[in-house]
């Protein structure tokens, strides 16, 4: 094989694997919400003492909910959608800052999971 065509080979494998190697594990994420989230968010059906998540995917964009997750009482100084939800929450609960959602990865595989599933 000539040399351009061996290079050829490798960037076409390295647009194909480097995706998928760091792609956010929504199964991780599972096991992150089961966890953690799943005491106060309902999935359909009523609300526990947060929203429900069912469509939240529909609702909110990837970069908002990475926004929240990182850091809930910073999004709530600016964002008029999330002051709306705690003024709709009947316990008056704001989201804390949970110590995995400070990790990025950790983060983002709870957002595929959201985005996945619900």
């Amino acid at each position: 094989m000539n040399m351009i065509y061996r290079t050829y080979i490798l960037v076409v494998f390295l647009f194909i694997a480097l995706p998928t190697a760091t792609a956010a594990d929504a199964k991780a994420g599972k096991l992150i919400f089961d966890r953690v989230c799943v005491h106060c968010h309902a999935i359909g059906g009523d609300s526990k003492f947060a929203p429900n998540l069912k469509g939240i995917g529909e609702r909110r964009d990837i970069v908002w909910l990475n926004k929240w997750l990182k850091s809930p009482k910073e999004v709530l100084k600016y964002d008029e959608y999330a002051q709306k939800l705690l003024e709709n929450n009947a316990y008056s609960l704001t989201m804390p800052t949970f110590p995995s959602m400070k990790n990025d990865e950790k983060r983002a595989n709870v957002i595929a999971y959201l985005l996945d599933f619900f």
